[in-house]
């Protein structure tokens, strides 16, 4: 077997949205267990640090059945849940059981030895694997005629040296054309969600490519740095209030630190202030996070979060601000050193597993927040926050591999925004949070039915009340505007503005032919309706994908 053990072995990590990373919160709910080194709460998750929870959890016990009894697997297992658990190690190496992974009948000898890598070199102090990544789908917009598709061609390349330096590249080429809903978001923010820049392609379709890369390595005992371009995502839910992966990558220095039950991550990110015009040089903006998660029982973990945005206001070349770098959590004093002049956020964020069936979790933000302001209930423009709760309930009502999630999400007015736009919670006019802003309340219905283990159906049903602008004023959906223009003072509520409810509605199913290849089929019914206008959309395509994962445009 291939399994490294070292502390200082390098890998690269799994993307939030894989199956692989569906099944380890599937599995660890199961487990009752939150004390097992994944601290799934902080996205992306280690390839190393997922294989050696499920080597010591999970073969053990299939290999030496006398040991069920103190496994944490010892409740049986799905056939589906067995069948994602050889996906995983196939296409897990060179951490995995490579016996397992081997091809009874390569192509040409070289290509596919194993099941799920296209070439793959080793040695001693070397391992790569090269796999190509293609994405096609067409459909069709109900009442319009343009085309809507996507065609993705790139490559995936990973690996690691000498047992310790990982690397990561991913890069594609793409056209596309999309639904109404997702053009008019493009139209009003000049930049497409995940990616960013484009260039036009014919009439109303869009060219563009889509890269990332990265590089790990240990410089001592439990102490792990990443350097590259990459996103991150904070939390158990849908959507997070804290830290999503909406927004396209950023350039980004991340250390992350284990000791005993604590996880420390310091995120130190190079951001783009741009403001939709693809003609001239955008500034550049910086964030720098902090999270701590604590897994302070089997049954209960907390983190807290805290993150500052900042620019160079004057144009003097600050660059970034080095009294940043302070590694310890609350950069409140540090920000009050300097002069206290940027975009401070604090958070939290908790989970609880309860029965091994089911995961509670929920966030809070804290955006400029003033106690005494709150306690005199005149709505305070500057009482921002966002508040998250909700559940996964594995085996829904003792069905198999059922799952239901149920979230809520409400987000203040101005919440996320800043007096300067470059100070503002996103990049590349992209949200860092919530993709739709703030000023919002939303609840969230997703099902995941995957009783046979290569057929995966999804359905979402998401309800989102939004106050918006009318034009004329800035009443806190926008964080994107400055939010000095602010309507008022006092009397800011929650959905102030011109009321608008969109339902979103998607039947998604999935057939995995082999390793990683997917023939996908969905349907969209999206309606957004307000006093001046409604909006429907109804979408259906279908499509063939090769170790790619479809971008979500839930908004």
């Amino acid at each position: 077997m291939l399994i490294a053990k070292n502390a200082s072995a390098q890998s690269t990590n799994y993307d939030r949205n894989s199956p692989a990373y569906r099944l380890m919160e599937r599995l660890e709910i199961k487990s009752g267990n939150l004390n097992n080194g994944l601290f799934l709460d902080a996205a992306p998750i280690s390839r190393e640090n997922w294989q050696i929870f499920i080597d010591s959890n999970y073969y053990i016990k299939k290999d030496n059945p006398e040991l069920n009894s103190s496994n944490i697997f010892s409740r049986k297992l799905t056939k589906a849940d067995e069948y994602w658990l050889d996906y995983l190690n196939n296409d897990n190496l060179p951490w995995s059981d490579s016996s397992r992974a081997s091809s009874k009948k390569p192509i040409l000898r070289h290509f596919y030895k194993t099941k799920a890598n296209l070439l793959e070199a080793h040695t001693k102090d070397f391992h790569v694997f090269i796999n190509p990544v293609l994405g096609f789908e067409y459909g069709k917009e109900q009442g319009l005629d343009k085309k809507i598709f996507r065609n993705t061609r790139g490559f995936e390349i990973r690996g690691q040296i000498s047992n310790k330096i990982g690397f990561y590249t991913y890069f594609t080429e793409n056209q596309a054309g999309f639904p109404t809903y997702i053009q008019q978001y493009i139209k009003k923010n000049g930049s497409i969600p995940d990616v960013g820049l484009w260039k036009d392609f014919k009439k109303n379709y869009y060219d563009f490519l889509n890269s990332r890369a990265y590089i790990t390595f240990t410089p001592v005992k439990n102490i792990h740095v990443q350097f590259g371009n990459d996103k991150n995502f904070i939390g158990s839910g849908f959507r997070s209030l804290l830290l999503s992966d909406f927004a396209k990558d950023y350039l980004q220095l991340k250390i992350t630190t284990r000791v005993w039950r604590f996880q420390y991550q310091n995120i130190f990110s190079e951001m783009a202030n741009y403001q939709g015009n693809k003609n001239v040089p955008y500034p550049k903006k910086y964030a720098a996070m902090h999270y701590l998660s604590f897994d302070a029982a089997k049954w209960m973990n907390f983190g807290v979060f805290e993150g500052i945005v900042f620019h160079d206001n004057e144009n003097n070349g600050r660059g970034f601000d080095f009294n940043y770098l302070n590694p310890v959590i609350f950069y409140r004093s540090a920000e009050h050193n300097i002069g206290s002049p940027d975009n401070a956020l604090l958070g939290a964020n908790v989970n609880f597993l309860v029965a091994k069936h089911v995961k509670l979790y929920g966030q809070l933000m804290l955006d400029e927040f003033v106690l005494n302001q709150y306690r005199n209930n005149r709505n305070w423009w500057a009482n921002k926050y966002a508040l998250q709760a909700g559940f996964k309930w594995i085996d829904f009502l003792g069905l198999p591999n059922v799952d239901l999630q149920s979230e809520i999400n409400v987000i203040r007015p101005y919440t996320y925004s800043a007096d300067t736009i470059a100070k503002a919670y996103e990049h590349f006019k992209q949200p860092l949070a919530h993709p739709m802003g703030s000023n919002l309340r939303e609840i969230v219905n997703i099902l995941r039915v995957n009783t046979f283990g290569p057929l995966d159906i999804q359905l979402k049903y998401i309800i989102t009340q939004q106050g918006l602008d009318t034009g004329k004023a800035n009443l806190g959906d926008n964080i994107f505007l400055n939010n000095r223009t602010r309507f008022r003072d006092y009397g800011n509520e929650l959905l102030q503005g011109l009321k608008t409810t969109t339902t979103f509605a998607e039947v998604t199913a999935s057939y995995m032919l082999r390793h990683n290849l997917f023939i996908d089929a969905n349907m969209i019914l999206r309606t957004q309706k307000n006093a001046l206008t409604t909006q429907n959309t109804t979408y259906y395509g279908a499509g063939l994908r090769l170790n790619f994962t479809k971008p979500d445009y839930t908004f």
